[in-house]
């Protein structure tokens, strides 16, 4: 068999799925010519698909040693040496390849993979690299498709949706994009939340084993449910907040639009996820014992918190110092609600895969709350002075501390369940240990806060107050003192017997 005829049948083999086969057909091929730079690229690629980087460099490299000057070789050193580790001899050799064939699209996308990606990444030189690939295959979906890949870890949102509407513009069912463009749709808007899962059902329908998609459909659910406890959370440190600044008249106002603010919020969760995921895809994935107690932990949270919300209006001490016990009272039980529908994210189940973007959303969850609460916490500070209820500062930071410690708690079980990737272990716990202490510095300062620090109010019992000084007492008149009987001197003799 010729030796052009055995390649392009190993590569027709490769695309069908069928690798040993291929790599059968290039074994009697390099029996037949075993210096072919080209079979033994051939068999390089094969090694990389069959996931033994040492065999592909091997072969790559005895395609160097037979043409120094082939591209492709270069390029399968350079991809098996990405995965070895080896990023210095990985760059070496894409250099080596753009050189000899600088008008090759792959090549170049390679090359800004591994500039944006390596240990010391050149941002600068990627998107160079990017826009030359791009501009030399501008009608090619796959090209989009990485490009739209690199600058999503760039951080570049608008070239991804650029490069994302390119794609499916040349190819609308190209699944890698469709997946790209449900991950962007997806960004806690509910509009987005519905665009994303309308494109997901669409893969599914198609392909039902589909990973990714499953894997994204199963995130919109949870953390669609995960929000519940942030909207407890949420409403515990703005009423803080406003309690310390509203005088008790706006309260009574406020107190009731709060009370009923949580449940109408956790029903427009509900009855958007219904609407939105497949038919009893919801259903199947609640009625489990962990999330039942989680929904239940955080429905008593919230209504915990209500009623603190109404104490806290009181212009009584005691109530108001109950009122803030209520409210820290339903945060922790919101922390709980939430760890427990994390954890049972992270648990892989009877019909999601595994998910990959656990740490992605802690992080990101730590972001938001330190946007949100950091400048409360702040004016809270520096006004606390001029405040009507100095004592709810306490219960503001004591509810910041508790979002703090469950969003530690959950990037540590995320970075738990990935470990094998993660370096810098002890620059890791030092930061957790830290951001813990942290947390817990804040709800032991915050709890203290509420035990004793200054409420602006009257006691709910009125206890009299002890006289500041003795007055002295008068002479007590002689007729009004008893005077004790006098005794009779004389002795009576002891009665004698006669005999």
């Amino acid at each position: 068999m010729p030796v052009q005829a055995a390649i392009e049948r190993a590569r027709v083999a490769k695309e069908i799925g069928k690798v040993e086969e291929a790599r059968r057909i290039l074994g009697t091929a390099l029996a037949m010519a075993p210096d072919d730079p080209e079979v033994l690229v051939a068999l390089g690629n094969i090694a990389l698909d069959l996931d033994d980087p040492a065999e592909a460099l091997r072969w790559a490299g005895q395609a160097i040693h037979a043409d120094p000057d082939s591209p492709d070789a270069h390029l399968v050193v350079g991809m098996a040496a990405v995965q070895l580790g080896d990023v210095d001899q990985a760059m070496r050799h894409l250099e080596t390849a753009v050189r000899l064939s600088p008008h090759d699209a792959p090549t170049l996308l390679l090359m800004a993979w591994l500039l944006a990606y390596g240990p010391e990444p050149d941002e600068t030189r990627a998107r160079a690299a990017l826009a030359e690939a791009v501009a030399l295959m501008p009608d090619d979906a796959d090209v989009h498709c990485s490009a739209a890949e690199i600058y999503q870890h760039l951080t570049d949102l608008d070239a991804v949706r650029r490069h994302v509407t390119a794609g499916l513009a040349l190819d609308p069912t190209h699944t890698d994009l469709l997946h790209r463009q449900a991950r962007l749709e997806f960004g806690g808007v509910d509009g987005g939340r519905a665009a994303a899962v309308s494109i997901l059902r669409g893969l599914l329908a198609r392909t039902p084993t589909d990973t990714k998609a499953r894997r994204l459909l199963a995130e919109v659910h949870w953390r669609a449910l995960m929000r519940l406890a942030a909207w407890v959370w949420a409403f515990a440190a703005c009423l803080a907040f406003a309690a310390m600044w509203i005088p008790a008249g706006g309260l009574r106002v406020l107190s009731p639009v709060l009370f009923v603010a949580l449940p109408l919020a956790w029903y427009g969760v509900f009855r958007k996820l219904r609407k939105q995921l497949p038919v009893g895809y919801l259903r199947a994935r609640v009625m489990r014992p962990r999330p039942l107690v989680a929904l239940l932990s955080v429905g008593g949270a919230g209504l915990i918190a209500d009623l603190g919300a109404i104490a806290m209006r009181s212009q009584y001490i005691e109530l108001v110092r109950l009122g803030g016990w209520c409210v820290v009272l339903g945060a922790f039980g919101a922390a709980f609600g939430h760890l427990l529908l994390f954890t049972a994210w992270q648990r892989r189940g009877r019909d999601d895969p595994y998910p990959g973007d656990a740490f992605d959303f802690a992080f990101g969850m730590l972001i938001g709350s330190a946007l949100l609460g950091v400048p409360l916490l702040v004016i809270a500070v520096l006004g606390r002075g001029w405040a009507r209820q100095p004592v709810l500062l306490g219960v503001l930071l004591a509810v910041l501390g508790i979002v703090l410690a469950t969003v530690v708690l959950e990037g540590v079980i995320a970075m738990w369940r990935e470990r094998e990737s993660y370096r810098r272990v002890p620059a890791i716990v030092t930061c957790v240990l830290g951001l813990l202490l942290a947390a817990g510095a804040a709800v032991w300062w915050g709890g203290g806060e509420i035990v004793e620090g200054q409420v602006r109010g009257r006691e709910l019992v009125d206890v009299p107050a002890p006289p500041t000084s003795r007055r002295p007492l008068p002479t007590i008149p002689s007729r009004l003192s008893p005077t004790p009987p006098k005794r009779s001197s004389t002795t009576v003799a002891p009665p004698t017997s006669d005999r």
